[in-house]
């Protein structure tokens, strides 16, 4: 798998995860946030209603076991405050209680009227915060309860006090989760849009980032390499990317450059004449034959020295270093300073390739070379040293022609002088 890959699922795990743990917490959040307004609301109504009845009266109600004259009042308006506020119960109850609570007043609601006095257990309420109120203690006033018979419920308790200040009774409002949840559910749905949003925008904008600092300077840094050629400044011409760490990357890149290039270019000279070998010859044409955007003209030579190895037999192989060492310094001093290059490809065989020259100046080259190249003689019976010499003319843009074309043309030109009696050029356009 790619880098570029491994990066794009990471960060859209990544992402998820982080969205999905947001999104949790946004909706416990939610959920706590929901829970504490139901059940402050719930508190709310309770205590105001107990505010309503008059305690003194309702203690009277219990010993008497008899309903108050205001009773069919109070459970009117204990009916119009459970419809109201969508409340599952709201009920008044004795304080003074053992295992079983008696009902004072019970708004009507879907399961039926509850009579007066009727009782229920006391498990099915809050025990624990029921005895606070009856003691006077200081309650939290309202709590979710899970109960065995009406299921997961939000309850808010006050206390009803007579003159004396005593708790005589406990107004209770119930309501459900349920209702609570349909609300939760809405939240969520939103929280839900707004998380992949969220997630979106930050996979986008990570995205963007990561593009910009890391995958964006590999590229880079990879095309550099690809370009990397013995003969070719590569990383040399790249620009600073302007990241402490991938300029140094970029740094230590170009001093392994300038190592391998010095390195390698000790390897590239031809030991007796000085220029350079085979080798360096194939690199060198390899980047001339590169296709451009701009029109090349290439002269590509092939020079054969006439009769050498009768040099070596005739006067040995110290007068052959001879004649090759000198070939070698006519060369490079008429063909070093023009675009090119000049390379002894082995034995008494040498290449030349030129870059941008016209015909009149590949002729001018080749009749100087001629000249200078009858001066070099073993002794001075020995006649003057000649050449056989093949020319390939070309060019090109992108459409680069191969090598072994031209090195055949030029060969095939070359082996045209030799059939002549040798000593002279010729030249073909390809």
């Amino acid at each position: 798998m790619s880098l570029k890959k491994i990066i794009f699922f990471s960060i859209l795990a990544l992402v998820i995860v982080m969205t999905s743990v947001l999104s949790v917490f946004h909706f416990s959040l939610s959920k706590n946030r929901l829970t504490r307004i139901y059940a402050e609301k719930t508190l709310g109504i309770a205590k105001t209603y107990a505010e309503v009845l008059n305690g003194d009266s309702i203690e009277l109600d219990f010993k008497r076991r008899e309903k108050n004259a205001l009773y069919d009042s109070w459970k009117h308006i204990a009916d119009s405050v459970l419809a109201k506020n969508e409340l599952k119960y709201f009920y008044v109850m004795n304080l003074n209680h053992s295992d079983s609570i008696e009902y004072y007043i019970s708004a009507k609601d879907i399961e039926g009227q509850i009579n007066f006095l009727d009782k229920d257990d006391a498990q099915e309420f809050h025990p624990e915060e029921i005895e606070k109120l009856r003691k006077g203690l200081k309650t939290k006033g309202s709590s979710v309860t899970n109960t065995p018979k009406y299921g997961l419920i939000i309850s808010g308790y006050a206390s009803v006090k007579n003159s004396n200040g005593k708790a005589v009774a406990f107004v209770g409002a119930d309501k459900e989760v349920a209702e609570m949840n349909k609300e939760l559910s809405r939240v969520s749905l939103v929280s839900l849009a707004a998380s992949f949003l969220f997630m979106a925008v930050m996979f986008l904008t990570t995205m963007l980032v990561v593009r910009k600092v890391f995958l964006r300077p590999l590229t880079k840094l990879i095309e550099a390499a690809d370009n990397f050629n013995l003969l070719n400044i590569s990383f040399e011409e790249m620009d600073y990317i302007n990241i402490k760490e991938y300029d140094s990357l970029i740094d230590s890149f170009r001093k392994m450059e300038k190592k391998i290039n010095s390195a390698l270019k000790k390897s590239f000279i031809d030991d007796l004449t000085k220029l350079h070998n085979r080798y360096f010859f194939m690199l060198s044409m390899e980047n001339i034959l590169k296709p451009s955007a701009q029109v090349k003209k290439i002269a590509f030579f092939i020079i054969d020295l006439d009769y050498f190895k009768q040099v070596n037999d005739t006067y040995g192989h110290d007068k052959g270093d001879f004649v090759l060492r000198s070939t070698g310094a006519v060369l490079r001093d008429l063909f070093g300073n023009l675009p090119g290059v000049v390379a002894r490809l082995g034995g008494d065989e040498f290449a030349i390739c030129l870059e941008n020259v016209d015909r009149q100046t590949i002729v001018s080259k080749c009749e100087f070379f001629k000249k200078q190249l009858s001066k070099i003689k073993c002794s001075e019976e020995k006649d003057s040293t000649s050449a056989s010499i093949g020319v390939a003319m070309t060019s090109f843009s992108t459409d680069a022609p191969a090598y072994t074309d031209i090195f055949s043309a030029a060969d095939a030109a070359l082996y045209k002088v030799k059939a002549r009696g040798r000593n002279g050029y010729e030249i073909v356009e390809i």
